[in-house]
């Protein structure tokens, strides 16, 4: 393995939409509380964050005094600031967020008004020696409700928002690149989809260097892509990969001949149908045609009503990276996806994308597999994130500690 190859313990983070945070002062609070403890679990004295910033919060961070007092915090929290989670717009945790979790989309104002306040957040908070900071964002939109003329205005948001990074990479000399990221029944659902986004907007923008995916591996495996194929052909295509965000997503298998047993592996999986987030499902029907429900209760229905039709639902639930079973032997994670992308990853030494724990879900898996305490939510993120240490080493891509060693997303 060549010098420079590779991640360190410390580049290894996690998204924080897992904690709950309204403003500016939740925010800080999650970073004492949350992160740090996460941190010192691992035993590291800095480390690298995905960190969400709702919309009121970044709002808040532009005033000079404000954004002065939170680079303060990430110093003394040990955060390196290098990446964004740019997806939730407001609340995250209350209600039923479902579909809304894509509102305002790229064809709304306030969609670009939000990422730019985001991106001279991160500009100034990336460390001295990392030129290049990125951030996630939606797919565009949710294509149940898509329309040509949303997608004309998402195209011209999209255009301002390169400009304006490029103006902020030459007036910082920091490079802040956007990051869409694919999710199952949005605009942007599959590899072929993103090639045919990105081949007419390299075509088109002058600035499209600032554009880029983010690859989140439960919602590729949902969909039945593999995943180290996908990552070959956007290599091939040329589509940049800013962000792959380590997840995992739930499979549940139907026995097609034991009635009884389909009903019990049925109503356990129902535990799983939580009201506050959309939990898409995709599956092969018996003449092998990929088959969609919107959300969880309606492919359980399906399924009951229809029995023996279905021998596999791919679930878009962030089950936690080390879970191989759940509840019960039929009901397994997506981890034959996260080792397709970690063998890419191996292979292709010169790929060096931010990597980013996003299992937002703890807090809504059923009551037997949930942390009850807060202290043990984090022992569980942790957890991951040592998961995902292991992964490295076994191919090695576990670098030792050099400061000022950074991913080069592009």
């Amino acid at each position: 393995m060549s010098a420079g190859i590779g991640w360190t313990a410390t580049q290894v983070g996690y998204c924080s939409n897992v904690h709950p945070t309204r403003d500016l002062t939740g925010l800080r609070s999650s970073i004492e509380q949350h992160f740090q403890g996460v941190r010192t679990l691992r035993g590291l004295g800095e480390q690298d964050s995905g960190l969400w910033i709702c919309a009121r919060a970044a709002a808040e961070l532009q005033q000079v005094s404000a954004r002065a007092q939170f680079l303060d915090l990430l110093q003394r929290s040990g955060l390196r600031l290098t990446s964004l989670n740019g997806f939730p717009y407001g609340e995250f945790h209350q209600g039923a967020v479902k579909a809304e979790v894509y509102l305002p989309n790229w064809a709304d104002p306030q969609r670009l008004a939000y990422s730019l306040d985001l991106a001279r957040i991160l500009a100034y908070a990336l460390p001295p020696y990392c030129r290049q900071g990125v951030i996630s964002s939606v797919p565009l939109g949710y294509a149940a409700t898509w329309t040509p003329a949303l997608q004309e205005r998402a195209d011209d948001h999209l255009s301002q928002l390169t400009a304006a990074l490029a103006r902020l990479h030459r007036e910082t000399g920091k490079k802040i690149v956007f990051c869409l990221e694919m999710e199952p029944d949005c605009v942007l659902e599959n590899t072929d989809q993103a090639i045919a986004f990105f081949r007419r907007r390299q075509a088109t923008d002058p600035n499209h260097e600032y554009l880029a995916l983010c690859f989140d591996v439960c919602h590729q495996a949902v969909i039945f892509e593999d995943c180290y194929q996908s990552l070959d052909r956007l290599r091939h295509a040329q589509v940049p990969v800013g962000k792959i965000q380590l997840s995992n997503a739930m499979i549940c298998r139907l026995p097609p001949q034991d009635d009884h047993r389909r009903e019990h592996v049925l109503e356990t999986l129902s535990n799983f149908a939580e009201t506050t987030y959309l939990h898409q499902v995709k599956a092969r029907d018996t003449q092998g045609r990929l088959m969609a429900w919107a959300d969880l209760p309606a492919a359980l229905v399906d399924c009951a009503t229809h029995p023996g039709q279905y021998r596999e639902l791919r679930i878009h639930f962030h089950i936690p990276l080390f879970s191989e079973h759940l509840l019960l032997p039929e009901l397994s994670g997506s981890q034959i996806a996260l080792a397709q992308t970690f063998d890419y990853l191996a292979r292709h030494g010169d790929f060096r994308p931010v990597l980013e724990v996003e299992t937002y879900s703890w807090g809504v898996l059923p009551a037997q597999l949930r942390p009850t305490t807060e202290h043990a939510q984090l022992q569980g993120i942790a957890a991951e994130l040592h998961w995902v240490e292991d992964q490295l080493r076994q191919r090695n891509l576990l670098q030792p500690q050099v400061h000022g060693a950074y991913a080069h997303a592009l």
